[in-house]
């Protein structure tokens, strides 16, 4: 009982292929998007603050304050993150991060902080004023700033020496400006 004409065979198989084919297909892109997205896709939200409470009482703990703020502020390109830690936005270190920010905003990225460590405190202080020589070692990765999709593997970049000049304010440390150092 052969009901396919032996003339229409090839056509009838090569059907049959390109259906598996696409059902198979199919089945293997939607299982893909079931399963849980392999690369990170963190959310930029504007109100994102820095981590932890900041112990600003001491010229040590206004820095690493002040960093962690910056590490936060990355994310989202907002510099007002960083507002509580300086002494005031009109201050070299409010402008300076400022200006990073808004140049990765325009180069269309924000950063993802994976590593911020500081290291190797030396804290001069002159009354008012400290003076304060760190170490950081910053990890991370740049992504889009619309998709939060990652632009590039996380790294870890070199260590960095910086010159943090803080003012005390009542009992509060502030940054008024850091450079770092070659």
């Amino acid at each position: 009982m052969n009901r396919i004409p032996e003339r229409n065979r090839p056509l009838v198989i090569v059907a049959t292929a390109f259906i598996v084919l696409t059902l198979v297909a199919g089945g293997v892109l939607l299982v893909g998007r079931l399963g849980p997205s392999p690369t990170p896709s963190p959310s930029l939200s504007p109100s994102a603050t820095a981590s932890g409470s900041p112990d600003a009482s001491t010229p040590e703990g206004a820095t690493r304050a002040f960093f962690d703020a910056f590490a936060s502020a990355r994310c989202t390109d907002d510099p007002a993150i960083v507002r509580p830690f300086v002494t005031g936005t009109d201050s070299s270190a409010y402008l300076t991060v400022d200006a990073f920010l808004r140049g990765q905003k325009e180069a269309g990225k924000a950063s993802v902080i994976t590593a911020n460590e500081l290291s190797g405190f030396e804290v001069d202080v002159q009354g008012q004023t400290a003076t304060v020589m760190v170490g950081q070692q910053l990890g991370g990765y740049d992504i889009d700033i619309d998709t939060g999709e990652p632009r590039e593997s996380p790294t870890l970049l070199p260590p960095t020496s910086f010159r943090v000049v803080l003012k005390r304010v009542e009992d509060t440390w502030l940054v008024d400006e850091f450079e770092p150092l070659q």
